[in-house]
């Protein structure tokens, strides 16, 4: 037996000295998880006292930090807009950045009474599409992904919406799906250019999926492909919104102005990066 106080101490002094910056704060969340309780609840949990078997979990936790394993894949769970979602290593880590997206056809589309079809290419866990689904109640939605053990996490997270018969996940090529008849398609690709490799964190080199991270031609060739079959089937009107990473708003506006879109609008992120590129089929 253990108190949560000491606990809490130990595991703080375990990932400093491995070098992790937030280390207190990463130890409350692991304690959180295992105690099933809330930061509130945690002030007056400091004297209560963990179980042998609590307190190995508690142990095993930090060692698995401890070689940089992301927190969401020990805990299995990410915050993302507004519900926790089920993720493993099969998928990439939801980041708040991405919610920039959800805000944006918000903007975008205001009367969430509204019934669209939505479409998510290369869904991953599902967040987009679920948080878009559980604004707009009348719609339905459809997410693609080529990784059979990511539609797996996303069918999980499914559960997520109450009326879940609104939207189905595929096992399908998602830069060459068909998407004539949806009104809203979302995308955050493949978009770190595979050289950054090198300068990218331990976390996430050697726990995240890389397919669902780093593409070839600088970065582009998932949007080149994406916004060419978006071309193709296109329906006038359609609204697509895109993730994109540092220095590439330049690049994709251009693409999608040669292929028949018009820019509605880029969205910077906190940092000021340009994050979210919006734009409407002509």
């Amino acid at each position: 037996m253990i108190a949560v106080r000491e606990a809490l101490s130990i595991g703080r002094e375990q990932l400093t000295k491995k070098g992790v910056i937030n280390s207190l704060f990463e130890a409350k969340l692991l304690i959180k998880n295992i105690l099933k309780v809330s930061d509130e609840d945690l002030i007056f949990t400091s004297e209560v006292f963990l179980s042998e078997s609590q307190f190995k979990t508690f142990q095993s936790f930090l060692e698995r930090r401890k070689k940089s394993e992301p927190i969401a894949y020990i805990l299995n769970k990410k915050e993302f807009w507004k519900d926790y979602f089920y993720v493993n290593n099969s998928t990439l880590i939801p980041r708040p950045d991405s919610e920039i997206i959800i805000e944006m056809v918000l903007n975008l589309i205001p009367n969430k009474d509204k019934k669209l079809k939505f479409v998510d290419l290369g869904t991953g866990s599902g967040c987009l599409i679920i948080s878009l689904l559980k604004e707009y109640k009348y719609s339905d939605g459809v997410g693609i992904d080529n990784s059979k053990e990511a539609i797996k996490v996303a069918e999980k997270n499914k559960n997520i919406l109450t009326n879940n018969g609104r939207l189905s996940f595929k096992l399908a090529d998602f830069v060459t799906f068909n998407t004539t008849e949806f009104d809203v398609i979302v995308c955050n690709p493949p978009y770190v250019n595979k050289n950054d490799i090198k300068n990218m964190q331990k976390d996430v080199t050697c726990y995240e999926p890389h397919q669902a991270i780093f593409a070839d031609e600088e970065g582009f060739i998932y949007y080149k492909k994406i916004i060419r079959n978006l071309n193709n089937n296109h329906k006038c009107g359609q609204k697509v919104l895109f993730e994109i990473g540092l220095g590439q708003a330049e690049v994709v506006t251009n693409m999608l102005k040669s292929n028949d879109f018009r820019l509605i609008h880029v969205k910077d992120d906190i940092a000021g990066i340009p994050r979210c590129i919006v734009a409407e089929k002509i």
